[in-house]
């Protein structure tokens, strides 16, 4: 008995069985990475088309936001006109349309904006609870950091306007906080708004502090170079200040 010739054989004949078994794991391993491949391909066509589908609706829905009361708009979505009677008619169209259109593209990159739009047109109604629900709802999915910067500026500014004591103090806080951020993409604006807070409340110190450091970043430049908001400031200074 040769020994070593059965041992070889044996060790061929379990090496060969593994072989079959291992080309079948091979095969279904390359079956299964061919259906991954297809559904990341199936997937990526399936996100784009829904990018698309999204900002062609945004685009759309803005004509009911755009549309002045007491004239005819016409809306590519379904060919509908829509006339406004009132200002009130206007913001309930134009916050059901958002809802509706949020319905419809929420996983979409674009989707929590149509909520930004809606809360506005609530707002707009005198719903500020449900307009300040809706933005804390909707902030932390907003991808883009500017953009969140911006919202986060309007949500203080609707906590302002709030009747609630406590909401009101929530969003001055909000609002000094967006003020002080120097990096922040709303810091213009936050100062600009922390300084008309405190000019409303007649407090003209505090509102001609917050202005001129305004000025100072944002306005000391040539003056086709300066923005809207500084042009603004200087204008407003310049009726509490004999400096400006």
């Amino acid at each position: 008995m040769n020994l070593s010739f059965d041992t070889l054989s044996s060790l061929l004949d379990v090496s060969f069985d593994k072989a079959l078994a291992y080309k079948k794991q091979i095969g279904l391993g390359l079956a299964a990475a061919a259906a991954i491949a297809l559904g990341a391909t199936a997937f990526h066509w399936y996100w784009t088309w829904a990018q698309e589908a999204a900002q062609k609706t945004f685009f759309e829905v803005q004509r009911y936001y755009e549309a002045p009361v007491g004239t005819r708009k016409t809306s590519v979505i379904n060919n509908e006109t829509v006339e406004y009677a009132s200002a009130q008619d206007k913001w309930a169209t134009v916050a059901s349309q958002y809802e509706r259109a949020y319905n419809e593209h929420k996983r979409a990159g674009i989707g929590p904006m149509f909520r930004v739009y809606q809360a506005e047109a609530l707002a707009v109604q005198g719903k500020h609870d449900e307009a300040i629900s809706m933005l804390e709802g909707v902030t932390r999915d907003i991808a883009s950091r500017e953009v969140q910067d911006f919202v986060k500026l309007n949500l203080a500014l609707m906590k302002l306007d709030s009747k609630e004591q406590a909401m009101q103090k929530e969003g001055l806080n909000a609002l000094k906080a967006i003020a002080e951020d120097s990096n922040g993409s709303a810091h213009e604006a936050g100062l600009y708004y922390l300084g008309y807070f405190h000019f409303m409340q007649n407090d003209l110190a505090q509102a001609k502090n917050y202005w001129q450091q305004l000025m100072v970043k944002y306005g000391m430049k040539d003056d086709r170079n300066q923005s809207g908001l500084a042009e603004l400031t200087r204008g407003k200074l310049k009726l509490i200040s004999a400096d400006w």
